[in-house]
């Protein structure tokens, strides 16, 4: 048997209510994490792809094509070297560049202007 003071009738909903906005604010920020973390990875992967079309293919299309298959876009492609300058096992490095919208109101705002960058190393297999 619970006895109650005549003035803590409804506390536990005004405490709720209280926190709600700071749990919500936290489930967000964990949301928005999240989503930068599985974008990171699929820039990381992005990279790769291009890379492997660069090393067997000059064509800087094919390059692009192959960067923003992974679903992100716009994206900034670097090839270095330069069609002119790749001879058959040099390395060749793609850098992609991408600046992240946020997905979330309010807390999506904190992390917009902020770019994400991955690069991809291989070996040259044809010049």
């Amino acid at each position: 048997m619970t006895f109650r003071r005549a003035g803590e009738r409804g506390q536990a909903t005004v405490e709720f209510v209280l926190c709600l906005p700071i749990a919500a604010l936290v489930l967000g920020i964990l949301i928005e994490i999240g989503l930068l973390v599985g974008d990171h990875v699929r820039l990381w992967h992005a990279a790769r792809e291009s890379a492997r079309i660069a090393i067997v293919d000059s064509d800087p299309e094919e390059i692009r094509s192959a960067a923003e298959h992974g679903g992100l876009s716009p994206l900034e492609v670097e090839v270095d070297p330069e069609f002119a300058d790749r001879s058959t096992g040099r390395p060749l490095t793609v850098t992609l560049s991408y600046e992240p919208s946020g997905r979330l109101p309010l807390i999506g705002d904190l992390i917009s202007g902020r770019a994400m960058s991955s690069s991809a190393t291989m070996r040259i297999e044809q010049p």
